[in-house]
């Protein structure tokens, strides 16, 4: 059964007192009726007209227009009629409802329409666990347990009978701490000093001298650039640049917030909304806001736009998949329509400043001016190309015979077909676009009263035969018109309408008077056609000449070594308006309006509208409170992610009802807990989660432990984890000895020849145009937001490491180190090998396979020599790529 509604109609909707007769009445009569006729269309999975009738809050709600009963008034309410067959959308449209069902929904109405109490919308969701406030448990008393994690861990260990794990020997344990915290292999050296220290505070030391690593905010911003779906580049937005030449500031800012450990709640603040919290003399905050800016454009379409920016805010801070109400209610959690556009609303009254703020030092700073200047003179070069280029297109359609051809065109095919239309143009040589501008430009409803065509006017519809004698007749009556159009017309006697408008042709695009070649030129003229229309009329190879000048000033913005950093910001719009429901998420199908306020599921019901402006503070403030029952639980379980491989919670975006609970729900507390009360500093919570027995456990597996926990969800074991495309180029450019450690900077491109040395963190991403090299290794998908990344094991990643010149560069750089070029013999220079690619000594056996490697590989070595190939073998072993 499907239900259309008169959009103007607005319907007084149900009692919803719970009288029990009248409660009884409904779930004995009606609602089966419901459930077997009306489900199909107006059920679970479908729900036409925004209508659904088999829960209680589908029949509150009424339709996408409103209620569709009235309390006590059937002959008055759509429902009824629908289902009488009245009127010219009877339900269901195919086949009549039985006699007997019709009559017991007009009889509920006729007593009231009463519904039982609210179960489904109340209860759907609210009572799940991860939209309870998060609790602090007691630690469970377990013997031999070192930290509360490892309490909490072994006492589920214990209940289920399965083993404690082993710890992991200490060169494992440097070597995987060291790429979590960094991102950076240890040295041989750092690791046989580390092994040599049995004080108890060794590994302690070792995890403060990690955490205080600048290379510690390059690690951990890239984890987060992941969560914003970073890029330098817009994607595809048509002829527009397509750069983003600041992106690279909200990079430095996550690299510099994450150093300097910068509470995580004023992290969130100021990636929302930087601009409406106190400034200081530091503008660095100000580069937060690239969180909101640098998604995907859609081709400037705004409701996707903002969409994005939902989606980012709301599942990158709270897990909460609050975008998938845009076009209905979320199916599985407790977020309405509504709620979806307050945030709407919030962002919808967000503007991006023409004029991006300047940051950074006053060196920098300093620049500004020289740099502005060298712009404007670039952009204006552009600007003046593209005003000749336009010009000179549009130069034949302005000449006199052009514009008698246009004005004829115009009043011949009046009330014209499209295939008409289409044929005269064909046999006239005439352009559409020009056409269609001067047939919009004459049918005008004011174009009559125009003094210029007054003339016009009153001869075009004269007949050929006696058209000079009629014509001069019509002009010498007019009391209106310009009088040097009518001296023209009446000194030259035209004989017919096409010598008319060649007198117009003379006057409009002769240069007689600027008056008249506003006609052409003008706002809103024949021939001022839009940049995106006019481009179509100009060459290609000019249309070349002049996205070079422009691509020049956006290439000289991005790379100028004078261009000082600005913040991708954003700020308030001047006006802010109330948001309103897109019904079906069609911007064009406005519903009722809402307020700014934050969703119901979090805020409980008696929130209060957002005052401040947009709302984007109130907003941010709302995400970072502590009693926000996701903000600290998202985040820690983030953190525990990157660490042991897999969340607490597997689905690290989504907290929602469909999501599997933790297996340690009381341990995601304590973390969350304690992250708050430290301040919601992430290097101590880091640095709480290292120093467990937990963490530091061998990723070895006997066959009990894998036949038990196969997947690790009990932590009876570390997990494997692949190296990540950025710690793996990374440890090559180590292991050469040639990684540049400069932290901050501008992007560079990472497949360039010569490949650049600095960490891949600051690797150039371009979004429409993603290298190949970065989707075979899983990178981050910089089109949305990214949770997790993906691991696989494909046939690409390890030709990459075989055929790459990036990876010969770097084999045949290893062979060529000092330390290695010093060796005096075989065994030595194997042994200086291993320690510069894989941190160790080599045993007995792997030297003497590698002198009888290198042996064989010398009189056959290729380019790279036999120690650069040998090199290579060992970067495309396990031990490089894998952290045990």
């Amino acid at each position: 059964m499907r239900f259309f509604w008169i959009p103007a109609l607005v319907l007084a909707g149900p009692a919803f007192a719970a009288d029990p007769d009248e409660v009884e009445f409904f779930e004995k009569n009606v609602r089966p009726v419901f459930v077997e006729h009306c489900a199909k269309c107006h059920g679970a999975k479908k729900q036409s007209g925004g209508l659904r009738l088999d829960t209680v809050g589908g029949i509150r709600k009424g339709s996408d227009n409103g209620p569709v009963v009235v309390a006590g008034k059937p002959g008055t309410s759509m429902l009824v009629k629908a289902v009488r067959r009245e009127g010219d959308t009877p339900m269901p449209p195919k086949t009549a409802l039985p006699a007997e069902a019709v009559a017991a929904l007009t009889e509920w109405v006729k007593r009231g329409a009463v519904l039982p109490a609210e179960t489904v919308a109340k209860s759907k969701g609210q009572d799940h666990w991860a939209f309870q406030p998060v609790v602090d448990p007691a630690v469970p008393a377990v013997p031999g347990a070192a930290t509360p994690i490892d309490a909490f861990v072994r006492a589920k260990l214990l209940a289920e009978k399965l083993p404690i794990g082993i710890r992991a020997d200490k060169r494992t344990l440097l070597r995987r701490v060291s790429f979590d915290l960094i991102g950076l292999p240890p040295s041989a050296a750092e690791v046989e000093a580390f092994e040599s220290d049995n004080s108890p505070h060794a590994y302690e030391a070792a995890v403060d001298r990690l955490l205080a690593s600048p290379h510690f905010g390059e690690r951990w911003a890239r984890h987060w650039m992941d969560v914003a779906r970073y890029s330098d580049t817009k994607g595809y937005v048509f002829t527009e640049d397509r750069s983003y030449p600041f992106a690279f500031t909200y990079r430095d800012y996550l690299i510099r917030s994450y150093n300097e450990d910068r509470p995580y709640d004023r992290m969130i603040r100021e990636q929302i909304a930087a601009d409406r919290m106190p400034q200081t003399e530091d503008r660095m905050p100000l580069a937060a806001l690239g969180f909101l800016t640098l998604g995907r454009r859609f081709l400037n379409n705004q409701p996707d736009i903002i969409a994005d920016r939902i989606d980012v805010v709301t599942r990158g801070f709270m897990g909460l998949t609050v975008g998938c109400a845009r076009c209905h209610d979320h199916k599985y959690d407790p977020i309405p329509t509504a709620d979806y556009y307050s945030l709407y609303g919030v962002f919808a009254g967000t503007i991006e400043p023409k004029n991006l703020p300047l940051i950074g030092t006053k060196e920098q700073l300093a620049n500004a001016k020289v740099f502005d200047a060298e712009v404007k003179r670039m952009e204006q070069a552009a600007a003046d190309f593209q005003a000749k280029m336009y010009a000179e297109a549009l130069a034949p359609f302005r000449r006199p015979q052009s514009v008698a051809k246009y004005m004829l065109a115009a009043r011949a095919l009046r009330g014209k077909s499209a295939k008409e239309v289409d044929n005269y143009l064909a046999a006239n040589g005439l352009d559409v676009r020009i056409l269609e501008r001067w047939r919009s430009y004459m049918d005008a409803p004011h174009r009559k009263a125009d003094p210029t065509f007054v003339p016009w006017f009153a001869v075009v519809d004269l007949p050929a035969e006696g058209f000079a004698a009629k014509a001069e007749h019509a002009i010498e009556g007019l009391k209106k018109g310009n009088e040097t159009v009518k001296a023209v017309l009446r000194a030259a006697e035209p004989e017919s309408i096409r010598q008319v408008a060649a007198l117009y042709g003379e006057l409009l695009g002769g240069n007689v008077d600027p008056d008249f070649t506003l006609v052409l030129t003008g706002p809103g003229g024949t021939t001022n056609l839009e940049p995106v229309v006019a481009d179509k009329l100009v060459a290609i190879a000019v249309k070349k000449e002049f996205r070079k000048l422009r691509n020049a000033a956006a290439a000289f913005r991005a790379t100028s070594p004078l261009s000082p950093p600005r913040a991708m910001a954003v700020q308030d719009a001047p006006r802010q308006t109330e948001p309103v429901i897109f019904l079906r998420g069609n911007p064009a199908n406005r519903g009722p309006k809402v307020p700014r306020q934050f969703p119901a599921v979090i805020a409980g019901p008696n929130r209060k509208p957002f005052t401040d402006g947009s709302g984007r503070l109130e907003l941010a403030n709302a995400i970072a409170s502590p009693n926000n029952p996701l903000t600290a639980r998202v985040y820690v379980n983030r953190i525990w992610g990157h660490l042991f491989g897999q969340g607490l919670v597997r689905t690290p975006s989504d907290f929602g009802t469909r999501c599997d609970p933790p297996v340690y729900p009381k341990l995601l507390d304590w973390l969350a807990a304690r992250f708050v009360q430290d301040g919601w500093s992430t290097k101590k919570l880091i640095r709480r989660i290292v120093l467990s027995d937990t963490y530091q456990q061998s990723s070895a597996l006997t066959a009990d432990i894998y036949r038990l926990d196969p997947e690790n969800r009990l932590l009876t074991h570390q997990t494997r984890k692949r190296l990540e495309f950025e710690p793996l180029r990374d440890s090559l450019l180590v292991a050469a000895g040639r990684l540049d450690e400069t932290v901050y900077g501008k992007s560079v491109d990472l497949f360039k020849t010569p490949a650049p040395t600095r960490r891949a963190v600051y690797g150039y991403i371009d979004r429409q145009n993603l290298p190949g090299t970065f989707r075979a290794f899983d990178l981050a998908s910089p089109d949305q937001h990214t949770p997790q990344r993906f691991q696989t094991t494909v046939p690409q990643q390890a030709l990459f490491l075989m055929n790459s010149p990036f990876v010969a560069e770097q084999a045949k750089a290893v062979a060529e180190r000092k330390e290695v070029a010093a060796a005096s013999d075989r065994p030595e220079k194997v042994r200086a090998v291993y320690r510069a690619v894989l941190g160790r000594n080599p045993t007995t056996e792997e030297t003497a396979l590698a002198v009888q490697f290198i042996r064989e590989a010398t009189s056959a070595s290729g380019k790279l020599g036999p120690w650069g190939q040998f090199a290579q073998v060992l970067m495309l072993s396990n031990e490089f790529a894998v952290v045990d």
